[in-house]
């Protein structure tokens, strides 16, 4: 009898044991009077940018197109000043955000590890393109045919295959979009560039308004009817009907009628670039492994809904 309640005994203590792990693995702080989350973690991540508007910081972060926010208060003194240094130094810190918010409510300084681990992998380097896939599209009946096959394989369309290319939720993820298409384009043999724009972007879907802090789609060479090549930017989350010059893409980007815009600067990459900084730090994924999780992680999403759900589970 004894054996059996000492037996009883560990059992019950591997499941509160197992219990609490799982409630550990939420990452979640919850005020214990109300039972109300009101902390989630974001993540291990870089900052890229931090500027003070209005009483509150805005901040950038690796990858993510999103504006995330902290009050400029005494309490968050000590946050500000990590997230800065993080700013200087492009290292990474631990960043929680207030439930169903993109309000930073706590910073945490990164494991040595994951310095180490994100100073290798954002750099300056660049890391040329060595495939030999054709840099122009012959003509503009191929380069629309390519955009075709591209904007099928948008989440929510029969012809799409897995992971989806989210384009009917604008709100994030154009990297691992951008990405996608240049996938695409490989598999039909050209090569593309991919150009970034900064800045206070503010763009409309029809329906509502996104804001970003930075967007990416791919920079395509064609040659046009009289053989001159012409370059031209792909991207059915901000034009559906097909492919449009740079300026009238940059110009999608910072649609007034969401708000004040500005550009603060804009620039091309090989199209092999994941991610680039504003400070020009670059980031790789080409294996694909962060572009098809992201995509996946988007793929039930569609509208302007925010905040954005987490894509720590992916990488980077």
């Amino acid at each position: 009898m004894k054996k059996f309640l000492l037996s009883m005994m560990v059992f019950v203590a591997a499941l509160s044991f197992n219990a609490c792990s799982d409630s550990n693995a939420n990452q979640e702080t919850v005020n214990p009077q109300s039972k109300e989350v009101v902390m989630k973690e974001f993540g291990r991540t870089v900052p890229t940018g931090l500027d003070k508007e209005d009483g509150k910081y805005k901040v950038s972060f690796i990858l993510s197109a999103q504006p995330y926010e902290i009050k400029d208060t005494k309490e968050n003194e000590a946050y500000i000043s990590m997230i800065s240094q993080a700013v200087k130094n492009e290292t990474p810190v631990q960043i929680f955000l207030k439930a169903n918010s993109n309000e930073i409510a706590k910073v945490e300084k990164a494991t040595a590890e994951d310095v180490r681990y994100f100073k290798s992998v954002f750099t300056k380097e660049e890391r040329g393109v060595t495939n030999r896939l054709a840099s122009v599209i012959p003509d503009l009946a191929t380069l629309n045919s390519l955009f075709t096959q591209i904007k099928n394989q948008s989440c929510g369309t029969s012809t799409a295959s897995s992971p989806c290319i989210t384009f009917r939720y604008p709100v994030d993820g154009c990297y691992a979009r951008a990405h996608k298409m240049r996938q695409i384009l490989n598999n039909a043999g050209y090569e593309c560039e991919k150009q970034f724009v900064y800045g206070n972007l503010r763009a409309s879907t029809g329906t509502c308004c996104v804001s970003w802090v930075y967007h990416v789609a791919i920079l395509v060479s064609f040659k046009n009817a009289s053989g001159v090549i012409e370059k031209r930017i792909i991207d059915p989350s901000l034009n559906s009907t097909g492919p449009i010059t740079d300026t009238a893409w940059r110009a999608a980007c910072t649609n007034s009628t969401c708000g004040s815009t500005s550009v603060s600067s804009f620039t091309n990459t090989a199209g092999n670039v994941y991610y680039r900084s504003p400070s020009g730090s670059l980031l790789y994924d080409n294996n694909l492994v962060n572009t098809n999780c992201t995509l996946t992680a988007f793929s039930a999403l569609s509208g302007c809904s925010a905040p954005v759900p987490s894509t720590a589970h992916c990488g980077f």
